[in-house]
C-alpha cells in the first residue's frame, strides 16, 4: 500500500478530460543558406522501412494531434496524428552483397564502366562517379549513393522534392492505471497529462526510459496557443541511447490544469501507434519571436512540439496565485533548449 502511494499519479483523469477533447502541438524549424537548401529542416522522423532499413523525412514544420475518441469502462480510446510539411526525404536500405554487386553492375554498364580507378561523368543536370565497390549520383532533385564493404551493401536514395506526410494510429489509455496499448500490446505510459506533474519522478514513459528530474518554474511560458502562468513543471527523462545517437525526453506541464504544454520526445509511446521509430523535433521559431522577453527575464519557452490548439476548457476550480518568473527557472530552460540544440544538430549532421 506504501509503494501505490508512493507511486507517481500522471495516470489519473484530470478535471477537463472527457470525450472529443484535442490537443495540437507544432514544430516550426526551417534551415537557412545555401549550404542547406536540400534539407527540408531540422526536425527529423525516423520511420522504419522492410527489415532493416529506414526513412528519414527532414522537415520545418511539423503537427502533432492527439484526440480522445471514446471514453468506456475507464479505458479511452485514442488517436494520434503525426503530419510534416515540406519535408526532403532519405532513405536507407542494407542489402545481401549478391544483391549489392547486381544493382552496382547495372549501374556500372550503364557508364560503360569496367575496372580500375573511379569514372566521373558531370554534365549541366547530373554528376556521377562510378567506381569498382561504390556507385555515386547528384541531380538538383536527388542524390542516389550505393557502397559495398565488409560482405554488405547500403543503398541511399535523398530526394530533395518537398513532400509532405501524414501519419496516423489509435491506441488505448487505462485512465486508471496510465498504461498505453497498442493493438492490445502494452508499450508504454501515459505522459500528456500529470495529476500533479510536482510528483511524476520515476514515471516510466517507455522502458528504460524514466522522469528522473521535475522542476518548478515560477515563470510565464510561452506557447503557440498562448501563455501559461506560473507554476508550470518541467520533467526530464534519463539519457538513452536510440538508433540515431543518444537523447532524452524533456516535458512541460502546465501546473494548473496538468496538461503539457509542449513535447520534446524523441522516445515515445506515440510513436509505437503512429508506425515510427524516434524522432528529432525541436521548435526553433518561438524562441526567436520572443528573444527579448527571454533576455529580459519575463518569460520562458516552450520546447519540442509546442501547444498550438485545443477543445480543452482550461477554466479552474480555483485561481493560483499570481507569482513572477524566476530568473533562475529562465536560466534553466534556456539551458535545457541549448542542449537540446546541439543534439538535435549533432543528429541531422549525422
Amino acid at each position: 500500500m506504501v509503494l501505490f502511494l508512493m507511486a507517481p499519479l500522471a495516470s489519473a483523469t484530470p478535471y477537463w478530460f472527457k470525450e472529443g477533447i484535442y490537443a495540437k502541438y507544432v514544430s516550426y524549424s526551417p534551415l537557412d543558406g545555401e549550404n542547406v537548401k536540400n534539407r527540408g529542416g531540422m526536425n527529423s522522423i525516423l520511420v522504419p522501412w522492410g527489415q532493416n532499413g529506414s526513412i528519414t523525412y527532414y522537415c520545418p514544420y511539423v503537427e502533432l494531434t492527439w484526440r480522445v475518441l471514446k471514453v468506456a469502462d475507464d479505458k479511452a480510446q485514442m488517436m494520434a496524428l503525426l503530419r510534416g510539411i515540406n519535408c526532403t526525404v532519405k532513405a536507407w536500405k542494407p542489402l545481401d552483397e549478391e544483391t549489392a554487386r547486381e544493382l552496382l553492375r547495372q549501374y556500372q554498364e550503364r557508364y560503360n564502366f569496367t575496372s580500375g580507378d573511379c569514372l566521373t561523368v558531370e554534365s549541366e543536370t547530373r554528376n556521377v562517379t562510378v567506381c569498382e565497390d561504390s556507385y555515386r549520383e547528384q541531380t538538383e532533385h536527388h542524390r542516389i549513393i550505393l557502397g559495398i564493404a565488409e560482405g554488405r551493401g547500403d543503398l541511399y536514395n535523398e530526394s530533395y522534392i518537398p513532400q509532405n506526410f501524414t501519419l496516423e494510429g489509435t491506441f488505448e489509455l487505462d485512465l486508471k492505471t496510465g498504461d498505453i496499448y497498442v493493438n492490445g500490446t502494452p508499450v508504454g505510459k501515459n505522459f500528456l497529462w500529470a495529476e500533479n506533474p510536482a510528483n511524476i519522478t520515476g514515471l516510466e514513459i517507455l522502458p528504460g526510459l524514466k522522469v528522473e528530474k521535475v522542476k518548478m518554474m515560477n515563470a510565464t511560458a510561452i506557447t503557440y496557443y498562448g501563455e501559461f502562468n506560473a507554476p508550470v513543471y518541467m520533467a526530464q527523462t534519463n539519457m538513452v541511447a536510440g538508433l540515431a545517437g543518444q537523447g532524452m525526453d524533456v516535458l512541460l506541464y502546465d501546473g494548473s490544469s496538468g496538461l503539457t504544454i509542449s513535447l520534446f520526445i524523441p522516445y515515445s509511446p506515440l510513436w509505437r501507434a503512429v508506425g515510427i521509430t524516434e524522432t528529432s523535433i525541436l521548435d526553433t521559431h518561438l524562441q526567436r519571436e520572443y528573444e527579448d522577453e527571454i533576455k529580459e527575464g519575463e518569460k520562458i519557452p516552450a520546447i519540442g512540439l509546442i501547444l498550438a490548439e485545443t477543445n480543452i476548457d482550461f477554466t479552474k476550480p480555483a485561481e493560483l496565485p499570481d507569482e513572477g518568473p524566476s530568473k533562475t527557472a529562465i536560466v534553466a530552460v534556456v539551458g535545457i533548449v541549448a542542449v537540446l540544440g546541439a543534439l538535435v544538430l549533432w543528429r541531422w549532421r549525422r
